[in-house]
């Protein structure tokens, strides 16, 4: 516990950390209050902005809560009409958050952009409708709640997982190389604990740091987000709060899966970050090393892309492009694992639910077990590595 506590504190205690945390906060809290201020409501001719707008729409949302009917959007569009004005670069300008809804989801009308949509003159049947399709597939009645503000959070808590991966490439990636540098290796290894204590205090405090930095990210978003627009999404369905390319499951349930496997990108980044660390000399070659690392799959899906276009144009007969297909498969999966597609999972987990192995295992399932995998091999790795003089 000692060497946990001394390891520990070594990382702490470094000025990155305090500055990097802060800066994260600040820099996502400007970001959503910028977004909070983007709100427009209005309710009996009266304009609402910002905070006030969120308050107003909740609160009458509260009267529809529940089951979504047929009569249910009736009586929003007798009580409160449809919107009547779109405003350039900007949308619906004199709507609440109820007819706004009705207009996208159950009337004649549509808003694909402010110079390509067709204003709402009556509510259609919800069995005409993506929410009578919705129903259809879950089999299950449409839960109807105020949503307005959590669209926005998946990339909102990504670009905080970001900074997140960032601050723990430059902390974690010195864990061993400091010691390297600084010539300090042998007299940790000649001590009464000995080597295969001190490299476990040296792992317990980088995923404790690790862990800590994705708990306080998560935390800090959920709180803020779910005080200022409430908890009542948590129930609807995630192709309506975060757009048609989510799966069509509850919410909440596509919260905890990005969650999850944020926090397992986490981890695998720590494991990966302390195997190069293990493997250089110096600090600065460990940061410079492990960020390259970090990004590589994105410039190697970059050249994927490339691969399959000319892959098309070849013409090739269908044997080949069907061993080809199984073996693009199986480097995406390998890319999709990765910490930096793990961490911004939320993108790819509709792709994901519908591809299936060729055994039927689906490749969400695939892609974690591979993650677990890499980030074993990346302890065990930076555990052989570290041990030899």
């Amino acid at each position: 516990m000692r060497l946990y506590k001394t390891e520990l504190y070594k990382l702490c205690h470094r000025k990155i950390f305090p500055i990097g945390v802060f800066c994260i906060l600040t820099l996502l809290t400007l970001l959503f209050c910028q977004n909070l201020g983007t709100v427009r409501s209005t309710v009996n001719g009266t304009a609402y902005h910002g905070y006030e707008a969120v308050r107003i729409d909740r609160r009458i949302t509260q009267e529809f809560e529940g089951v979504l009917t047929d009569d249910k959007i009736q009586q929003i569009v007798d009580k409160y009409g449809f919107p009547c004005q779109v405003e350039k670069y900007y949308g619906v300008s004199d709507g609440n958050y109820l007819n706004r809804f009705v207009m996208m989801y159950a009337s004649n009308g549509y808003l694909r952009g402010w110079d390509d949509y067709r204003l709402a003159t009556k509510a259609l049947p919800l069995d005409g409708t993506a929410l009578g399709y919705f129903r259809e597939h879950t089999g299950e009645d449409i839960w109807f709640a105020y949503y307005d503000g959590w669209d926005y959070y998946t990339e909102w808590y990504y670009l905080g997982i970001l900074m997140t991966s960032i601050l723990i490439l430059c902390m974690v990636s010195t864990v061993f190389s400091q010691e390297e540098q600084r010539g300090t290796k042998p007299l940790l290894f000649t001590t009464q604990e000995g080597p295969a204590k001190n490299i476990t205090a040296k792992f317990a405090a980088a995923f404790t740091l690790s862990v800590g930095l994705w708990i306080t990210i998560t935390l800090f978003s959920l709180v803020l987000c779910g005080s200022v627009f409430g908890w009542e999404s948590m129930r609807c369905l995630a192709p309506l709060v975060a757009g048609f390319s989510e799966p069509i499951i509850p919410f909440g349930m596509l919260l905890a899966k990005t969650m999850f496997l944020s926090l397992l990108g986490i981890l695998e980044l720590c494991a990966l970050t302390l195997c190069v660390s293990a493997c250089c000399h110096s600090m600065f070659h460990s940061v410079v090393t492990a960020v390259l690392i970090w990004s590589l799959p994105l410039s190697t899906q970059m050249l994927q892309g490339g691969i399959i276009q000319l892959l098309l144009a070849a013409s090739l007969p269908a044997s080949a492009l069907s061993v080809w297909g199984m073996i693009i498969f199986s480097f995406q999966m390998l890319l999709y694992a990765m910490p930096l597609f793990m961490t911004a999972s939320h993108a790819n987990i509709s792709e994901l639910d519908a591809i299936q192995s060729n055994q039927g295992v689906p490749a969400f399932w695939i892609v974690i077990g591979l993650a677990v995998v890499i980030a074993l091999l990346g302890m065990i790795g930076a555990w052989r590595r570290y041990r030899k003089y």
